[in-house]
């Protein structure tokens, strides 16, 4: 079944206490930006949530010349208490940058950027059994994003190149377990679409957003996590430029 925005609703209401299962990746809030010329900014704090995660999200993004725009982007499942081997589950954190161009649209803009990504994920199983691995991820990101007065929208889809290029692992963990990250390494790299959608209000100059990033394939036999809801916060420095030209008008 996939996700859908009941799935969204139930994971909200999880309770806080519905951690301590392990997991080998998660997507993270896609970025998409509603540019129209340069000098447009937004920097924005999110909350994300999978059925055995929460995390932090930061995420920024800016353009420098006409047309041209780059993003970081921060996501943070870190559960200090899994990484002092106390619990059991995962610690997981990503950085990632970009590059791209954009074109602005009737109520909107069209985006395409490509980035790489790099981080690292820690598995505690119990028992001084653990599991700990760097990976780095190249994408691509067409996206489309919408906006108007008090609304804003966008939909974006990335295109993943997931590595794992290094870890140490326990083989005393379970059979299940090590079949996972067995399954990773004879099909690494791995090719992942993942899709990203982005619904808010725009209380100027905030922008609240509903966000929803999904996995497309079935990712079951690598144990990754595919659904990652959230709420964030964003400051649109895009704004004050529109409240000039409102004012020049």
């Amino acid at each position: 079944m996939r996700p859908s925005l009941l799935s969204f609703v139930a994971i909200l209401a999880l309770p806080f206490g519905a951690m301590g299962q392990t997991y080998n990746y998660a997507p993270n809030m896609l970025n998409i930006p509603c540019f129209a010329q340069k000098g447009d900014a937004t920097v924005g704090l999110g909350w994300g949530r999978g059925v055995v995660f929460q995390a932090l999200e930061i995420q920024a993004a800016y353009s420098p010349i006409p047309h041209l725009a780059v993003m970081v982007n921060y996501f943070g499942p870190r559960e200090k208490y899994v990484r002092n081997r106390s619990a059991i589950g995962t610690d997981f954190y990503l950085w990632e940058g970009a590059i791209g161009i954009y074109e602005k649209i009737p109520k909107g803009a069209a985006s395409l950027f490509a980035g790489f990504g790099s981080g690292r994920l820690f598995n505690n199983y119990g028992f001084d059994r653990v599991a700990n691995f760097d990976l780095n991820r190249w994408f691509v990101q067409p996206g489309f994003s919408y906006r108007s007065n008090f609304f804003q929208a966008g939909l974006a889809l990335r295109l993943s190149h997931l590595t794992y290029k290094s870890g140490v692992v326990s083989y005393s963990i379970e059979a299940p377990d090590i079949q996972y990250i067995q399954n990773i390494e004879k099909n690494s790299p791995i090719f992942l679409p993942e899709l990203g959608l982005q619904i808010g209000m725009r209380l100027k100059p905030l922008v609240i957003s509903l966000n929803i990033a999904s996995i497309f394939p079935n990712t079951s036999s690598w144990n990754f996590n595919r659904l990652n809801t959230g709420l964030s916060i964003a400051l649109d420095f895009g704004v004050r430029k529109e409240k000039k030209k409102e004012q020049g008008d």
